[in-house]
């Protein structure tokens, strides 16, 4: 992985959320080198909630395809109750999800397989656009 900028989002808090093991190391490893602070990774959306709810990160990201609670359920659960920049981060490349997200109050919606850069760019965009926290 080449190396990258430190993201305008150092120091930031974020919480991953995706069932998929190798995609969430691929996160971890993304989001440290940027800069950010990855304070907890949830394999479900039941999981995500609680999590996101305990520790009030700055942002999260949000697969939607997950066992136990699906990302769009988690999403709105958690905007519900709390202000996070969720960013839907999922395979699912169609106007149906991205409408399902955007009625869910997800702040962003970003396409896998990922690279850094574009994760990043998606990111800082919308957290600058959404004024989440």
């Amino acid at each position: 992985m080449p190396l990258l900028p430190i993201s305008s989002l150092a120091g930031k808090r974020i919480v991953t959320v995706e069932d998929e093991s190798i995609t969430q190391l691929q996160l971890r490893r993304a989001l440290t080198l940027a800069g950010l602070i990855v304070v907890g990774q949830a394999k479900n959306g039941e999981e995500g909630v609680e999590l996101i709810l305990r520790e009030k990160p700055d942002l999260a990201t949000m697969d939607i395809n997950m066992p136990v609670m699906d990302g769009l359920e988690a999403t709105r659960q958690i905007m519900v109750q709390d202000e996070t920049c969720v960013v839907i981060l999922t395979s699912y490349n169609d106007e149906e999800h991205r409408h399902l997200a955007e009625e869910a109050h997800a702040c962003g919606y970003a396409l896998k397989p990922f690279t850094a850069q574009a994760l990043l760019l998606a990111l800082e965009r919308s957290y600058a656009q959404h004024g989440c926290r």
